[in-house]
């Protein structure tokens, strides 16, 4: 993190497609600095918070409305005159195409090929100078400054959550790539037959369209309302539609041979594309997170085993596979950190 730099105030913004959530940071800087000395995490509460629905409209000119609303409100409330240079950084559930802001695809807002990124630059205006992150590469950062990354040098982050996303940093940097995509792990390919699952990215076989929460969740449902019986059903109260991973998880913990087919189906494939990741930028620490991983640590357990079997024990065994620590806060905390540290700056 050598570039990181000391403002006295710092904003974060936490752009999904439910809700908007920004914060203001004092010295965080200066926190992450020390944190990264001592190797040691740190939680590292705002000094201010709002939350907001994204809303309905989900124009760009009525999000970066709203998100520079909230920045004005959570700098009002600590007392920061408008005139004062505030970082701001924004992390968002998209992928991006160059590092000034243009969302190529972004599912969740509805959004292709927009100006995101300078559009909000516009509105903050020189004072607040701005930058924009995919949302995993925002979380990863958090981790590694304040979280469960503290004190590594390479770090590979991997959240399964909604879908599965994936974060580098590289000698204390963030790796963003040529068109800021790197670490895009959910799009690792693990089967490439012509009936090989559809993910939303529009190609097939994708990691993500088989281990991704959305997709297993869908798979769940599917094969159950079809007519499989599993204990899952009865952890569930007895209603196949109410099922979720975390009840097929709990159902394979107890030996549910169809649980457990699912499981071993699944777990082989996640493993791969996280030791493929493995083998070809060799981190010393890999963070583990999101949703879906939290609430499945049967699914989480067997692939960590299948780890082993896809990865070579030179690169393998030196990583340190630890869990997130940050939890939702890892986006807002991360954004905050790499407008600090000057990233992509617009």
């Amino acid at each position: 993190m050598s570039g990181i730099k000391t403002h006295p105030w710092v904003v974060g913004v936490d752009l999904g497609g439910s809700n908007l959530r920004v914060a203001a940071y004092r010295e965080l800087g200066a926190a992450a600095a020390s944190c990264r000395a001592s190797g040691k995490p740190l939680a590292q509460a705002p000094a201010a918070v709002v939350k907001r629905p994204v809303g309905e409209d989900r124009r760009v000119e009525a999000i970066v409305e709203r998100i520079v609303s909230c920045v004005h409100e959570v700098l009002g409330q600590v007392g920061v005159s408008r005139v004062a240079v505030v970082p701001v950084g924004v992390g968002v559930a998209a992928m991006l195409s160059d590092r000034k802001g243009t969302v190529a695809n972004s599912p969740h807002l509805g959004w292709r090929d927009v100006a995101f990124g300078p559009a909000i630059a516009r509105r903050l205006g020189p004072a607040r100078p701005v930058g924009v992150y995919n949302d995993v590469n925002a979380i990863t950062y958090g981790e590694f400054g304040v979280g469960a990354g503290a004190g590594a040098r390479d770090l590979l982050c991997v959240y399964v959550g909604t879908g599965i996303g994936g974060g580098l940093v590289m000698n204390g940097e963030l790796v963003e790539g040529a068109t800021n995509c790197a670490g895009e792990i959910g799009h690792v390919k693990v089967a490439w037959t012509e009936d090989a699952a559809p993910c939303n990215c529009g190609q097939r076989g994708c990691v993500e369209a088989y281990v991704g929460g959305s997709y297993v969740q869908a798979r769940v449902r599917r094969e159950l309302e079809g007519g499989v019986r599993s204990l899952a059903i009865d952890l569930a109260g007895g209603d196949a539609a109410a099922v979720n991973p975390g009840h097929v998880d709990a159902a394979a913990a107890e030996g549910d041979p169809w649980a457990l087919a699912l499981w071993t189906e699944l777990a082989p494939l996640f493993a791969v594309a996280l030791g493929n990741a493995i083998t070809l930028v060799n981190p010393d620490r890999v963070v583990l997170g999101g949703g879906m991983l939290g609430r499945t640590p049967t699914l989480r357990d067997q692939a960590l085993l299948a780890l082993s079997l896809v990865t070579p024990p030179a690169l393998l065994d030196p990583v340190e596979i630890v869990m997130a620590t940050l939890e939702d806060d890892a986006g807002l905390v991360g954004s905050a950190l790499l407008a600090d540290a000057g990233v992509s700056l617009i």
